[in-house]
């Protein structure tokens, strides 16, 4: 009789635990899909609370570590890392930054559970609410507070995250829009949101963000041509319409012009400009060339993460370190993995790429489309811009394209 009570009152208090795994996993999915837009504080700890519900979850065997085939070339991407330590200058600098390799769990706490399969949708959801509410708070104070040349920021400290934030979350939006079938009430909300969400990532005035943009809606228009056409023309009409109305829209539009950029490599930092965004991609240019000549003969392993400022203070001018025009990143993720981590660490990074976009290409509906336009945004930041090393906009990326992942699962495992 003993025995059979004993059984009795086991079973419940494991379901129990489980339950409280569950709630707390999915709380701080929740959290993280809720703050992601405006605080890293509290995205941090969204994705750390789900991090101990998974192993909660994993030790009492209700969840598993999905195999995925861009595991092994990420973890060749941290060997990278942890090599270039033994060459970096400030060796102890360089091993602090190897932590930062842990944001791939904020792709894998959304892609390994199946335990949260039915409530994905509602963390999508809430993601592009709260991401809708925040750009609707940054056009309103926009058009109050805005002075030319002042740029959207939303909550970040900078406008370059916000708007590369928003990029991500526009995409999103257009891909919610276009791969589900909803009811016109619903579809009209998401059209609003979806307008507010660009407008704000246009009042950014950040170029790298608006090519991110482009670059994942080309992605999203291979999938979806027939859909999309319409927002393709409203937003060119749109966007004429502000260029032609804004001027100083016009001049960071005109930063683009590669015969401008390309007058100024040969001159020096004290030379006139003709505008901001000239000035700024002069900038980049001059330092993608000094990373090349603080790489040297550290070519192989490179000189080590965050060891970058101490070279480049070497290396500049007085009146560079007179106006404090000292870098500490290359403003490109592909330079960067170069500086840092040498050749091994760039082959490594490409490798990682081309397998996690060959893993989307891999999936069988329409949910892949999501995944390749988040990863073709991010990766078109990287190109003017250090988003690898932006946490914000790194962890939102490897979010996204988990949630897009984990829909493509569970959608396969239904057929």
């Amino acid at each position: 009789m003993n025995s059979i009570t004993d059984n009795a009152t086991v079973t419940p208090l494991s379901v129990q635990q489980n339950n409280w795994a569950d709630r707390l996993l999915m709380a701080g999915l929740m959290l993280y899909a809720f703050s992601s837009t405006f605080s890293i504080a509290a995205s941090q700890t969204g994705l750390s609370l789900a991090l101990i519900a998974f192993i909660s979850l994993y030790r009492n065997g209700k969840v598993n570590f999905k195999p995925t085939s861009f595991a092994g070339p990420y973890a060749f991407l941290v060997l990278a890392g942890i090599l270039a330590v033994f060459r970096a200058e400030y060796s102890v600098r360089a091993l602090s930054e190897i932590k930062s390799f842990l944001v791939i769990f904020a792709l894998y706490l959304i892609y390994w559970p199946d335990t949260i399969a039915d409530r994905r949708s509602l963390v999508l959801n809430t993601y592009l609410l709260s991401a809708s509410l925040i750009a609707a708070y940054s056009c309103a104070h926009s058009y109050i507070f805005m002075r030319l040349g002042d740029h959207a920021h939303g909550f970040f400290s900078t406008s370059i995250t916000f708007g590369e934030c928003q990029a991500l979350a526009a995409l999103a939006l257009i891909h919610k829009l276009v791969a589900e079938h909803q009811d016109k009430g619903k579809k009209l909300f998401w059209m609003l949101a979806l307008i507010m969400t660009m407008a704000s990532m246009l009042l950014s005035f950040t170029r790298g963000a608006w090519m991110g943009f482009i670059a994942g809606f080309a992605v999203l228009f291979v999938g979806f041509p027939r859909r999309l056409l319409p927002i393709v023309i409203v937003s060119i009409l749109s966007i004429a319409l502000a260029i032609n109305f804004s001027p100083y829209l016009r001049e960071r539009v005109s930063g683009f012009d590669l015969s401008r950029i390309l007058s100024t490599a040969d001159k020096s930092f004290e030379q006139n400009f003709e505008s901001v965004a000239i000035m700024s991609s002069f900038h980049r240019l001059y330092i993608w060339q000094r990373g090349y000549v603080m790489l040297g003969e550290n070519n192989v392993f490179g000189i080590g993460a965050k060891n970058m400022k101490y070279s480049y203070r070497r290396l500049a001018s007085e009146f560079e370190r007179e106006n404090n025009l000292i870098w500490s990143h290359q403003h490109n993720n592909f330079m960067q993995m170069l500086l840092s981590y040498g050749f091994i660490g760039l082959i490594a990074f490409f490798y990682f790429i081309l397998s996690l976009g060959k893993f989307a290409l891999s999936a069988t509906d329409n949910n892949k489309y999501g995944a390749l336009a988040i990863l073709a945004c991010f990766l078109t930041f990287g190109l003017t811009e250090h988003s690898w090393g932006d946490e914000e906009v790194i962890m939102m990326a490897f979010f996204l394209t988990g949630l897009m992942l984990s829909s493509t699962a569970k959608n396969e495992s239904q057929v």
